[in-house]
């Protein structure tokens, strides 16, 4: 239990920073990663059977607290109602490259293990 807080507080703390410092572009970044890590994590336990607690601390903790689709709702309903961008490529951008980054970690590391 207390390496799943631990796993979330650096989830969310590692988002809230990315989008401190990268106020634009930190978000969609941070769900890209967090995804990326997701898939990895996903076949990387599947492959050397890891502990179950630690799957669910990383996939769980770290990566549910740094993923976040609800501040992508923000900023599409922000960007809808000011008029500095499209809610709709917004939407897709996020999910479309959240969903490659984590295709892309769980192949990975089938390619890179031998």
């Amino acid at each position: 239990m207390m390496l799943f807080i631990l796993a979330a507080i650096l989830g969310s703390v590692s988002r809230y920073l990315a989008d401190f410092y990268l106020p634009r572009h930190g978000i969609l970044l941070i769900n890209i990663l967090g995804s990326f890590v997701a898939g990895s994590v996903l076949t990387l336990a599947t492959i050397f059977q890891f502990n179950e607690i630690l799957v669910q601390a990383i996939l769980g903790g770290f990566a549910g607290a740094l993923t976040t689709y609800s501040t992508v709702a923000v900023i599409a309903a922000q960007q809808h109602l000011d008029g500095t961008g499209s809610a709709w490529k917004t939407w897709i951008l996020h999910t479309g490259l959240s969903i490659t980054a984590c295709l892309c970690g769980l192949v990975l590391p089938v390619l890179v293990i031998p």
